[in-house]
């Protein structure tokens, strides 16, 4: 007998994607046995969008809770044996499912499996350079037991994220593919984690200049300074260097390369803006810290 296949969409103010997203789960080869859709306190036309199809089952969060809470929300309110998941600003491939399937089923010591994100939006430089700088994918073959696996597309048992216990709500916003793929592996015995390529999605997205270095900076320290914890101005000084450091002699070397001089633009609004999020960000960091010692 197949197994059941719940998918749900963690969804905040979305609504220029999210009917692409909604429609590419319906038209699914392999239909979905329920599609949850868990609105994060939306506060854009969204629902409203998302109300539209029907069969598609509505969580609503009173307020933003973040990433990690809405997949919480997802999981327990979904049904299946394995239970999938697809990012807002993702549109997937007819086939996507199937093939995701058909991995969990010929490997029943799989925990759980997820495919490549595909760039589709490439018409401005901040949409270019996440392309080529900023990729959710592990390449063109399929890798065994990755370090973990990017959230816009995974699928996972249900026993699996049963004992791997919840998404860290601390995290919010990032991190949190981080995290659970990490506790798979230290908590499920003889854990095994697959990337296949074939199982894809369209990536969405589209950047400007000032969200595409904040996506950047989240991704770079996100996790880091989600521990509530105090911070030295050393710290964060050398934390802002190894960035600054990974922007000029990795990613602009690269881009000069393969002669994409556009990437220049991208390095220099990123070193007047980068040290910038450091700094307010230890400056909050520091009064939350000292918040909670005087209680």
């Amino acid at each position: 007998m197949s197994l059941k296949i719940s998918v749900y969409v963690p969804c905040y103010n979305a609504e220029r994607t999210i009917g692409a997203c909604l429609a590419s789960l319906i038209a699914q080869r392999r239909k979905p046995d329920e599609i949850l859709l868990v609105d994060d306190g939306s506060t854009d036309r969204s629902l409203d969008i998302a109300k539209r199809f029907p069969g598609v089952k509505i969580i609503q969060h009173a307020v933003n809770k973040g990433l990690a809470t809405a997949r919480n929300s997802g999981i327990r309110f979904s049904k299946g044996d394995l239970v999938a998941s697809i990012d807002s600003d993702c549109a997937a491939d007819p086939l996507w499912l199937q093939i995701l399937e058909a991995e969990m089923e010929r490997d029943p010591e799989l925990s759980g499996a997820a495919g490549a994100v595909n760039e589709s939006e490439r018409g401005t430089i901040p949409d270019r350079w996440r392309t080529f700088h900023m990729e959710q994918h592990y390449g063109k073959r399929v890798a065994e037991n990755p370090r973990f696996l990017f959230g816009a597309n995974t699928v996972f048992r249900r026993d699996a994220l049963e004992a791997a216990g919840a998404y860290p709500a601390s995290l919010r916003t990032n991190g949190e593919d981080l995290e659970i793929c990490k506790r798979i592996y230290m908590r499920v015995s003889n854990a095994k984690l697959r990337y296949q390529p074939k199982a894809f999605v369209h990536h969405l997205r589209r950047d400007t200049f000032r969200s595409l270095v904040n996506t950047y900076w989240r991704y770079q320290t996100y996790v880091s300074w989600a521990r509530s914890e105090p911070r030295k101005l050393s710290r964060t000084a050398r934390q802002t260097w190894r960035l600054l450091k990974q922007l000029w002699c990795h990613d602009l070397v690269w881009d000069f390369r393969h002669k994409r001089w556009e990437g220049l633009l991208v390095a220099l609004y990123f070193t007047a803006v980068l040290p910038r999020l450091q700094i307010r960000q230890h400056i909050k960091n520091y009064r939350d810290c000292k918040s909670l010692a005087s209680r």
